[in-house]
This record gives C-alpha cells, structure tokens and sequence, in this order.
C-alpha cells in the first residue's frame, strides 16, 4: 500500500503519483517513492526578500500617496494587489492538489480583489455588476472543462463544482437585494449553475455519492 498525504488516503497502486491529486505517493516503509529536489531552502530565501520588498513598494507608495495625493488613497488599491498576488500566486504553483480547488481558490480570491478594488474607488457598482457574475462564470466553465478533459477521475471535481455552482447564484442574491442592478448579468451565471447541476445529475452514478462522502469525511 501507498498513501497520498493530500488525500489522507491508502492506495494499492503501482503508480508514482496519486490518481485523484496527482502529488507524490509514499512507499510502504515511509519514504517519498522518488525523492523531492532539494530547493526549499532557495525557495524560502526567495519568498523572503520578495515578501520584504512586497511591503517596502506598499511603504512607498503610502508615503508618496499621502505627500502628493492625500484625497484619494490609491496605495490601497497597490496593498489589495499584493494581497491578491501573495494569497492566490503560492497556491496555484504548489505542488499537486486538485484542479478543481485551485480554479475555486481563485474564483474566491479574484471576487474579493475586485469588490475591495471597487469599494477603494468609491464603490460605483461595477464589481457585483460585471465583474464577479463573469468571474463566477469563468469558475463553472473551467471545472466543466477540467471534468470533460478527466473523465476516468471526473469524480473528484464534483464537490467543487457543486460549490462553484452555489456561488453562481450570489449574483442573483445580489440584485433581489438591490445590491446590484443589471439583471442578465446576474442571471447568466444563475442559468450555467443550474446546467452544469443538471448534468451531474444526469450523467453522474454512485460515485458522486462516494466522492461526498470523502472529502466531508461521512
């Protein structure tokens, strides 16, 4: 038996790599199958000095922000950016993990970056307008092509595309609360939620059942 510490699961494969994350199997007496390159250390050298100049670039552009322009605090914008960038830019390049997650990880980091960037221009409406409908459809069709392009492991999207789906309707939400005011916008992701739900049920066997049941751990 092999065991995946993604996953936290045992597998009897002889196979390198998880068939469900794609990272890196342990053998049975403990050790990595083959072994990982020894750049960690490089790497968080690397992580460190960007990080530093990260918050030296966001230092000055406050101070050159509050000398030139002090009506209008646009460095706000400058720290949202790095924000965004040191949140979602480490998770895309581990290592292994699900698509799925990833492509979830983003459509959640990008909606925050533009609602904040949005509230930082003086709040005009365009984030829960546009934006975050497009950016909510973007995440259902990605998962769809990530599950069309996998289907022997199709099943281990499942639960984020159901999750994705949810989201699809936060827009809907938003404009019955008057938060926003365009209502294709909102509706467009609402109709690709509701499709892309339906084909799962259409299409998907016990498996997805299975699928639930471990990532919630039932």
């Amino acid at each position: 038996m092999k065991h995946c510490d993604a996953c936290q699961i045992d597998i009897s494969t002889p196979a390198q790599i998880c068939p469900l994350c794609g990272a890196p199997l342990m053998g049975q007496n403990g050790k990595r199958v083959y072994p990982v390159l020894g750049f960690g250390r490089k790497y968080h050298l690397v992580k460190r000095i960007l990080l530093f100049w990260s918050i030296v670039t966001i230092a000055v552009c406050a101070l050159i922000n509050l000398a030139t322009m002090p009506h209008f605090w646009w460095w706000l914008i400058v720290a949202t950016s790095f924000g965004y960038a040191w949140i979602s830019v480490p998770h895309v390049l581990r290592t292994g993990g699900n698509a799925g997650g990833k492509i979830l990880m983003q459509v959640v980091c990008a909606g925050a970056l533009v609602i904040l960037l949005d509230v930082e221009t003086g709040w005009r409406g365009w984030s829960v307008d546009f934006v975050l409908p497009a950016v909510f459809c973007i995440g259902i069709a990605a998962v769809m092509i990530v599950i069309l392009c996998n289907l022997i492991n199709w099943a281990g999207y499942v639960l984020y595309q159901v999750v994705l789906a949810v989201f699809g309707f936060v827009p809907l939400i938003f404009y019955w609360t008057g938060l926003s005011h365009v209502f294709w916008a909102a509706a467009i992701p609402a109709v690709m939620a509701i499709a892309s739900i339906t084909a799962l049920a259409l299409f998907g066997d016990k498996s997805i059942k299975n699928e639930f049941a471990r990532r919630l751990r039932f």
